[in-house]
């Protein structure tokens, strides 16, 4: 039975913990080292570096050693730190070094897990001390989870060994004693267990202690071994197997963990993802954050009876993120604490509740629908709040100047309705002499004018007159008849005078003469810059200087001008501003004066009478050219009864009425008798086209048009009979109509009148038109009265100029459709730039790239020629040195030096020294020449990098170009800035294939020196082969010749011993024939004379022989010695040559080396 009971328990604790929506609850456990054993490190192994022995106790007092060699990981003796995984195998394990006393484990797994369980199995002699560390920061801190030792008081002094009662407190666990210490070993740590005493929720446990993001397990004590005879025992650490036993950590919020997809080899293999499948409207890795839009409360780790659920905030469907706000929690009461972000809708507030500026709530929607915020009817240039509207009564809050319930009109007496002014309306600045009244147009502020005066504020005489100063009136011009061009004159009084006249009236003598100009005028002495058209008085010659000028000759600028003679320009200059702007008034108003109707009184009927005379002459026109049947002419008489009567009407208005006011009602009875005349009209026609018809010649044509007309006519009186009942009805009808009319129009008459009364002062059409339509007008103007000109600018008006303040939807629409079509233009101009500008960045990277190739293989072509002809010149230099010491020998043989002499004599060189010196001049030219690949590839890549980032550029502003079409209210603002950006762009766009045109060339024109440098080089190289050849067989030569002289230098070495020896031997002859000489004088003619004079006479003879033997050959050396000796110097004269070009090769080897050099350089 308890046995059942405790099963019932687990499995109510399990369901609690997989169950989220009770309180807490955790993932299911796995080992966390599954598929992580790349993360898993040891700081030792054994036999990583080579083979180490180990030998361990075996059966009772003996021992075994076996090798460890972790060289290959997958190999028998290897013991690697990956072996203790589970899955590892059996008879695996790893194995630290010998007698290294402290050994770090450390897993690193680089997210948040929970622990549960640790599990160590020792292989050998168990660790006498080990401390288990986790770290939360991946490593960078430790803590100590857990202590170990077999003896805590002397492994770890002062950290307890009895259990913890609070969770800050850690201790040591003292390992039970063991009787084999090769007997495997396991340990346990469990971070729960470890408070089991704690009185504390268990989720609180594992919010404090289970967490890690990386664990470490430090060896720091060996253990005991036991001592044997012979051989001791190896002292190490090995662990069989380690498990970590977790899950990841979602602090109570999730109740499984997510597979995640890994790009690597072991993603199969793990076993546990950090991923939490978040409940409870978490989010993260580890769930630990509220969701985007459940925010309002603090986030919170679940507990057993608590989810702490996050939850929603209040957006009013407004938002989809929100962020918690500790103040506003407080605030609240700790009810609520969250900020919406990112309102949509056009809401705002903490919580979306309230209207964006310039938007209103919807009364005829909630606040948690879309549709909940209107935009506000409120001018933007009229509120003081940028158009904003009070929140709950929807009023606008208006500028000091300005009135209506939009605030989008000035109030009496002001103008110019602008964001930019703070009180909304600039005051109007009428003329006192030329305005009726203060009051001027509230959208242009015009003035009104009194007679001969015009401009805005009336300060302007009118043409024809000029306003004298201190003057309140304008005066007329006077100009002399006979002396001027006409009666007019400028607003200073000047008239237009005819050649040889001058002054203000032309009474005078031209400008800048004086005198009577009946008896002659003089030159003023005045400087023409600066005085007036006149230049000087026209009696006493005295300078009259211009605005802005003074001095006696008017040559310096005047106080309030700028200093700048002759320009002395005025500092603010508003009068052209302002007399241009009359003249356009002007003009206006002498455009638009015939458009509308006189006042009653001169004479007119308005805008009725004519029509009302047109339309009874058209009657009468009808009447009296055909004959009518008495239907139609009825209908015609009552016509013109009732134009008769509508006259009367009119007429009775006029003397009623003092302006002339437009009656909507009587329009509509115009339009009815105008659809009358309409309809008599057509039958006109058709009666006078068979009248036509019938006076055509043709007979057939006229039988045919009096068949129809009969036709026609019987037709028409059956009609007419069977009309008869209908016009009776009518009749009938008629009679009704006239009894309601009577009893119905005299209020009718009377709400008319008073309706034409109103008309006539309101509604003022003026400021609608300046909105609508850009009118320049400043009259008023009414549906009854609207006097000065056409109340909107004529077609065919020049649009508004860049630069000009553009006024009115109409005017703003046309010149932004212009703006439109223009930057369209320069918008597909610049595509087209931008297609070349690419093709041209293309191309200037692919040249570039070539010539990088050429002065690559060119660099490792003059390298390789460098080092043939430095071989070749030291080879030369070689034989030449050989060469000169064999000559300079005494001891050569003259038959060999005559050998060498005759192959020098006979040996062709490839090409003569002329030639050579020709082309070593060439390439030494052609180096010189060679442009510098350094600096034009290290210029080229930044140009390229440059037009790159310009070509993208300009794509983007394109692209921002394009995107402006949709921004409507900011399309005007967006024009101007695209049209400078694109200006901008394109004078930048333009430089950059300027600048790529320029490169294009400096690479074209290296690439084209390249190629003949290449093929100069490699005339020289073929040049230079053939000499080789001719230097070897030169180099046998001499060595050939140095072994021979050698030779001769031995033979002549024993010639000089048996020369000596023949010497010695002939002094001997000598003296024997001396001897013999005086035994022969002595003896006289004894019997041995004949033998010994014979002797004598064959000795005499053969020494006579030698002597000429030796002299002859005396005679051929001395002939050889003179041929040698020339030779010789010939030779000495070409070495010197020789060195010479040696010289010149030395040159052109340090110019190709240097430009080696710089073209390794620069291809880096």
């Amino acid at each position: 039975m308890r046995i059942l009971l405790l099963l019932a328990a687990v499995a109510a604790v399990s369901q609690a913990q997989t169950d989220c929506s009770r309180g807490a609850c955790y993932p299911p456990s796995n080992d966390l080292l599954l598929g992580r054993a790349h993360q898993l490190r040891a700081s030792s192994t054994c036999g990583l570096t080579g083979s180490e022995v180990y030998c361990t106790p075996y059966q009772q007092r003996r021992m075994k050693c076996c090798p460890c060699d972790s060289r290959n990981p997958n190999g028998q003796l290897a013991h690697t730190v990956q072996d203790v995984l589970s899955t590892a195998g059996p008879d695996r394990w790893w194995q630290s070094k010998k007698e290294v006393n402290a050994v770090t484990l450390q897993l690193d797994l680089n997210n948040l897990f929970q622990l549960d369980r640790l599990t160590l199995n020792f292989k050998g002699p168990r660790p006498s001390a080990l401390i288990i560390e986790r770290t939360l920061d991946n490593g960078r801190t430790w803590e100590p989870a857990l202590y170990i030792a077999a003896d805590c008081q002397k492994a770890f002094p002062g950290v307890p060994t009895s259990t913890p009662l609070t969770m800050d407190q850690t201790y040591c666990y003292t390992l039970p004693p063991t009787g084999n210490p090769y007997q495997d070993q396991i340990i346990q740590f469990s971070p729960l267990r470890q408070y089991a005493y704690v009185p504390v929720p268990n989720s609180q446990k594992i919010e404090d202690v289970t967490g890690l993001t990386g664990l470490r397990v430090r060896l720091a004590e060996l253990g005991d071994v036991p001592r044997l005879p012979g051989r001791a025992l190896s002292r190490f650490y090995a662990l069989k197997e380690m498990r970590v036993i977790g899950s990841c950590m979602c602090h109570g919020h999730a109740n499984r963990c997510l597979p995640e997809a890994y790009n690597n080899a072991q993603s199969n293999s793990i076993q546990v993802n950090p991923q939490c499948d978040c409940q409870h409207n978490t989010a993260g890795v580890n769930c630990e954050r509220c969701a985007d839009l459940y925010n309002d409360l603090p986030w919170r780790p679940a507990e057993e009876s608590n989810t702490h659920t996050c939850k929603r905030c209040e957006c009013n469907n407004h938002a989809q993120r929100c962020h918690f706000d500790e103040e506003v929690y407080k605030a609240s009461g700790s009810r609520s604490g969250g900020v919406c972000e990112g309102c949509m809708h056009h809401t705002t507030g903490p919580k979306c509740d309230q209207c964006a500026p310039g938007y209103q709530p919807n009364p005829r929607s909630r606040m948690d629908r879309p549709d909940a915020c209107i935009r506000c009817s409120c001018s933007a240039e009229g509120t003081v709040n940028e158009g904003r509207c009070d929140d709950s009564s929807g009023s606008c809050q208006c500028k000091v100047n300005v009135e209506g319930p939009r605030c989008d009109r000035c109030k009496r007496g002001y103008y110019g309705l602008s964001a930019s002014n703070p009180l909304g309306c600039s005051k109007c600045s009428c003329s006192p002499d030329g305005s009726l009244s203060g009051v001027c147009d509230p959208v242009t502020g015009q003035c009104p004018c009194r007679s001969h005066f015009h401009g805005l504020t009336c300060e302007v005489c009118a043409k024809g007159y000029w306003k004298p100063f201190q003057s309140g009136r304008c005066e007329p011009c006077n100009c002399d008849p006979t002396r001027s061009l006409s009666d007019t004159c400028d607003q200073t009084g000047q008239c237009q005078c005819r050649p040889g006249f001058g002054g203000q009236k032309c009474t005078e003598c031209p400008d800048n003469t004086y005198g009577d100009p009946l008896i002659g005028c003089r030159r003023c002495l005045c400087d023409a810059e600066g005085t007036l058209p006149e230049v000087c008085d026209k009696q006493t010659g005295a300078c009259l200087c211009r605005q802005g000028v003074t001095g006696a000759r008017c040559d310096s600028c005047n106080r309030g001008h700028c200093d700048s003679f002759p320009a002395c320009e005025t500092c603010p200059s508003c009068y052209f501003t302002l007399d241009a702007q009359r003249q356009n008034l002007s003009l206006a108003l002498e455009r638009l004066s015939p458009s509308f109707p006189s006042r009653p009184g001169n004479g007119g009927l308005g805008n009725f009478g004519p029509r009302i005379l047109t339309l009874e002459t058209n009657l009468n026109l009808i009447r009296n050219s055909i004959s009518l049947p008495p239907s139609t002419a009825r209908q015609i008489d009552d016509a013109l009864s009732q134009l008769d009567k509508l006259r009367d009407q009119v007429d009775k208005v006029n003397d009623d009425l003092s302006p002339l006011k437009r009656t909507p009602g009587l329009d509509s009875e115009l339009d009815k008798l105008q659809g009358l005349l309409d309809s008599l009209r057509v039958q006109y026609n058709a009666k006078k086209d068979a009248m036509t018809n019938s006076i055509n010649p043709n007979n057939a044509g006229a039988f045919s048009a009096i068949k129809n007309a009969y036709d026609e006519s019987t037709d028409a009186a059956k009609k007419v009979k069977a009309s008869g009942k209908t016009v009776k009805e009518s009749a009938d009808v008629r009679e009704e109509t006239k009894d309601l009319q009577n009893r119905v129009q005299p209020a009718n008459t009377k709400d008319l009148d008073n309706l034409n009364q109103n008309m006539a002062s309101k509604p003022n059409l003026t400021p609608v038109a300046k909105q609508v339509c850009g009118s320049v007008r400043s009259e008023p103007c009414t549906p009854l009265q609207c006097e000065g000109g056409d109340l909107c600018p004529p077609e065919g008006t020049p649009p508004c100029e860049k630069g000009e303040r553009c006024v009115g939807a109409l005017p703003l629409s046309k010149r932004a459709n212009a703006d439109a079509q223009d930057v369209k233009n320069r918008l597909d101009k610049l595509t087209g730039k931008i297609t070349d500008a690419a093709e041209k960045l293309q191309k200037t990277q692919e040249t570039t790239n070539q010539v990088r190739q050429s002065s690559e293989k060119l660099s490792n072509k003059m390298k390789k020629t460098r080092d043939e002809l430095e071989d070749d010149l030291k080879e030369t230099r070689d034989v030449v040195k050989e060469l000169k010491d064999f000559l300079s020998d005494p001891s050569s043989n003259l038959a060999h030096i005559q050998e060498v002499s005759d192959w020098i004599l006979k040996a062709k060189l490839p090409l003569n020294l002329a030639t050579l010196k020709r082309k070593l001049e060439d390439l030494k030219n052609l180096a010189a020449n060679l442009p510098d690949s350094k600096a034009v590839l290290n210029e080229a890549e930044p140009q390229l990098d440059a037009a790159r980032k310009l070509l993208q550029k300009a794509q983007d502003t394109r692209d921002t170009a394009l995107g402006v079409k949709a921004d409507v209210d900011g399309l005007l603002a967006g024009f101007g800035a695209v049209e400078g950006s694109l200006s901008d762009l394109e004078d930048r766009l333009q430089d950059s294939m300027d600048l790529m045109d320029t490169l294009n060339d400096n690479l074209t024109k290296a690439k084209d020196q390249l190629s003949p440098a290449e093929k100069t080089l490699d005339d020289v190289s073929t040049l230079m082969k053939p000499m080789k050849p001719q230097l070897d067989e030169l180099k046998d030569l001499l060595q050939r010749g140095g072994q021979q002289a050698q030779e001769a230098q031995d033979n002549a070495d024993k010639a000089e011993d048996e020369a000596a020896d023949a010497n010695e031997d002939l002094l001997s002859l000598q003296k024997q024939l001396d001897r013999l000489k005086d035994k022969a004088a002595t003896s006289g003619s004894g019997g041995e004379a004949g033998p010994v004079g014979d002797r004598l006479a064959k000795l005499r003879q053969d020494a006579g022989a030698l002597a000429n033997t030796t002299e002859n050959m005396m005679k051929s050396l001395e002939g050889k010695a003179d041929s040698l000796r020339s030779l010789q110097g010939e030779i000495l004269q070409k070495s010197s040559k020789l060195e010479g070009l040696d010289a010149k090769l030395k040159d052109l080897l340090a110019k190709l080396r240097k430009k080696a050099h710089d073209l390794t350089v620069c291809q880096g």
